[in-house]
């Protein structure tokens, strides 16, 4: 389902805003959302839970890729970091208190009710944010450019480009994001994957402590999300915050084998947490930044292709590491996979810098 959900995100940004719109990519999400997970609740082995898993992620992830692109869309740029940046801390709340919730639910009314009760809050939910994703001017016959005009002149509605995925995989900047993000997100959720396995074999911690840890992971990363506008600003721009963060996930990781007792886990689960909020929140902003939010979507689903592939191939890979070789080289080489990828980040400036140069020489030489 996980992974359905950055195919959906995918197919999403095929199809936004040139073919569908924000809100109606939501609307039908919604609707896809409650026949999957409705699905589910029905199944008798779990052989037919894998079409319904399959329909329930794809349609989540589509309709999290309209809601993100709309919110970029919609506020200005020097906001957008504070408003992704607190619509984003859904997740985070989700991890603190969902879990605990739904156990005492399960065991009061069994998981297929709890499952059913999930998909129609899912669908209500989401009908009901989708009329918010409508971005005024960007509709499949008209869009609105926010990208710089000269002169005073204000953006002014111009016709759908039919940007395609070869112009997207063409640009230098894109492709150096996407191997960040191919390379980062393979080793980026392995700490919190192995973390239970690490504290109990390892440490010989009780389970309410893994989940103590996991808590505090929980509200570290939402406060970095919350403050993700004031970090923006400290760092002098979301794509230094979006560095940042990574070189901290990537440090903090390889330090997760060595920590020897309770505490020490305790405060390594706090600062990994306050890594991991920042990165997430400002993928979108990062995007928006570099390539405006008129194409956004497509940048958008193009880029959580990365992510997926982690979901399929990063995690089951370095976790079987783990089993064979110990946790040690597993967390370590996790931590170096997303430090290594900032090498792409540092790439993608330079070829920035340099496109920012060119711009006005052009500019002088039309004039």
């Amino acid at each position: 389902m996980n992974t359905a959900q950055f195919a959906g995100a995918f197919l999403a940004g095929l199809i936004i805003p040139q073919r569908a719109g924000h809100a109606s990519v939501a609307i039908f999400g919604a609707v896809g959302v409650l026949i999957g997970l409705a699905s589910l609740s029905m199944i008798k082995n779990p052989f037919a839970a894998y079409p319904a898993a399959i329909l329930a992620g794809l349609c989540l992830g589509s309709s999290n890729l309209a809601g993100i692109v709309a919110l970029n869309a919609a506020v200005p740029a020097k906001k957008r970091a504070t408003f992704v940046g607190f619509a984003t801390c859904g997740t985070s709340v989700g991890t603190i208190l969902l879990p605990q919730f739904y156990t005492l639910l399960t065991e009061s009314i069994g998981w297929r009710w709890v499952m059913r009760i999930t998909a129609a809050v899912s669908c209500v939910f989401l009908a009901a944010a989708a009329p918010f994703f409508t971005v005024e001017g960007a509709s499949p016959r008209s869009l609105l450019s926010d990208r710089p005009t000269s002169g005073n002149r204000g953006a002014e509605p111009v016709e759908p480009t039919e940007l395609g995925i070869q112009d997207v995989v063409q640009d230098p900047r894109f492709l150096c994001w996407w191997l960040d993000m191919l390379v980062c997100f393979f080793g980026y959720f392995i700490p919190a994957t192995l973390l239970a396995e690490f504290a109990k074999k390892e440490l010989q911690l009780s389970p309410n402590l893994a989940a103590l840890c996991y808590s505090l992971v929980g509200v570290s990363a939402l406060i970095g999300k919350l403050s993700s506008g004031c970090l923006t600003h400290f760092f002098g721009g979301p794509r230094r915050l979006f560095f940042a963060s990574q070189v901290l996930v990537g440090a903090v990781g390889c330090c997760l084998p060595f920590c020897w007792n309770a505490a020490s886990l305790l405060v390594w689960s706090a600062v990994y947490g306050c890594g991991i909020g920042p990165v997430i929140a400002m993928i979108s902003v990062v995007l928006s930044d570099l390539f405006g939010t008129k194409d956004l979507a497509l940048y958008h689903g193009v880029s959580r292709t990365a992510e997926g592939a982690r979901n399929l191939i990063g995690i089951p890979l370095l976790s079987l590491l783990a089993e064979k070789q110990g946790f040690t080289i597993a967390l370590v080489l996790s931590g170096a996979l997303v430090s290594f990828s900032t090498v792409f980040l540092i790439l993608l400036e330079l070829v920035q810098r340099r496109l920012a140069q060119r711009l006005p020489s052009a500019e002088e030489s039309r004039c």
